[in-house]
């Protein structure tokens, strides 16, 4: 048992080092890109092949962690990523900004469904499973909130060059930390002989439901992520008073982390109240109808995203069998970067025509209308049942 817990703490460490190691560049990513003489439309291709990449390599990962064993897909790109990282630093056009971000989206497509594929064969149920991501959540928010802050104050101090050098080799760090002590436990699951087994993953409704979610998610996130570095270049804002704005995100979503209290509340409810209030953050972004300050309002988004991803996560969990946690894992990550492709394209593609805000609403109006459908698809099904 002390074997397993110091295996949850070293995966722990390792998802709390590797966020807070790649978020420390979101303040930073587009000035420096706009300063090697990058345009707004070229910024969201770098940031959609980035995206494509990592869905690329989602897809192929889920099967191959399924089969091979999660640790070495976790060790290997966090090493990969720190010198792509550090090479960030040396590139002198947006050219070669370009193909690292490819290539460090397709290595690290390979580690985030392994990360979580390992840290749900520590739970044993359902309680546990919700316990395990609400702490990564907690840790994850975390991050969030130190590492735009730590990003701003970083450029202002060692320039962007120097900054990606550090955010390289913070990475390499979290990596021999992961090949020291991070330890696999397979889950152990039993076939009945007279039960067939499928060795697919079947994407029933429900399934695609919550994959249709977290596409509308990312795509809310995505926009963001785009929008709000250009808001920060075009109103002459300093890298650390643009830190200062993505943390108030992260500190919304600590606040709703901190209440251990929701997890015990369906998933489903959880899931539909987070894209209710992402939905009505974005709207009130087009067209305000509450006199809500922008850090204010990023506060309410960062509630919204602290509903959300976790609540997904446990849908996720619930729904499929241990066996095959790590192809649906692989499947939900392909999702959140297809998610951040259509945002970034489409908020290059429209941004002088009209609000990306706009378009962020309507996907996220359209993922809430799917889930009270299918919810009230299944509610009928249930009472024609019972009678």
């Amino acid at each position: 048992m002390d074997e397993r817990r110091r295996g949850m703490a070293a995966i722990f460490t390792v998802l709390f080092l590797m966020s807070l190691s790649l978020h420390i560049q979101f303040p930073i990513f587009t000035p420096y890109a706009v300063a090697l003489g990058a345009t707004s439309f070229f910024v969201s291709i770098m940031m959609s092949v980035s995206s494509f990449a990592n869905l690329c390599g989602n897809l192929i990962a889920g099967p191959l962690i399924d089969a091979f064993g999660k640790k070495r897909f976790i060790v290997i790109p966090l090493f990969l990523s720190g010198f792509l990282m550090m090479g960030h630093g040396i590139a002198t056009n947006p050219d070669w900004l370009l193909i690292l971000r490819l290539f460090n989206g397709l290595v690290l497509a390979f580690m985030t469904p392994a990360c979580f594929a390992l840290l749900s064969g520590y739970a044993k149920n359902s309680h546990q499973q919700g316990k395990n991501m609400a702490f990564n959540g907690l840790l994850i928010t975390i991050a969030h909130i130190l590492s735009p802050v730590i990003g701003g104050y970083l450029v202002e101090m060692v320039d962007f060059k120097g900054a990606y050098f550090i955010i390289g080799g913070s990475i390499l760090l979290t990596g021999v930390i992961a090949l020291l002590y991070v330890k696999e436990f397979d889950p152990i699951i039993v076939h009945k002989k007279d039960q067939a087994y499928s060795s697919g993953l079947k994407l029933d409704r429900q399934l695609l439901m919550i994959y249709f979610v977290g596409f509308a998610l990312m795509y809310a996130q995505g926009t963001l992520g785009y929008e709000l570095p250009f808001l920060i270049v075009e109103e002459g804002l300093s890298t650390s008073e643009a830190g200062k704005l993505f943390s108030y995100m992260g500190v919304g979503t600590l606040v709703v982390v901190c209440m251990t209290w929701i997890n015990r509340i369906s998933a489903l409810i959880r899931t539909m109240f987070g894209m209710i209030v992402l939905a009505s953050c974005f709207y009130q972004m087009v067209v305000p109808f509450v006199p809500l300050t922008l850090s204010q309002l990023l506060f309410i988004v960062g509630i919204g995203l602290g509903i959300l991803f976790p609540a997904i996560t446990t849908l996720i969990t619930e729904k499929i069998d241990k066996s095959k946690h790590g192809t649906a894992f692989g499947i939900l990550s392909a999702v959140f970067s297809l998610g951040i492709i259509a945002s970034s394209l489409t908020a290059g593609a429209i941004r002088e025509l009209f609000s990306p805000y706009f378009i962020a609403f309507i996907v996220m109006a359209m993922a809430i209308t799917f889930i009270g459908w299918q919810q009230f698809s299944c509610n009928q099904k249930t009472v024609l049942q019972n009678r």
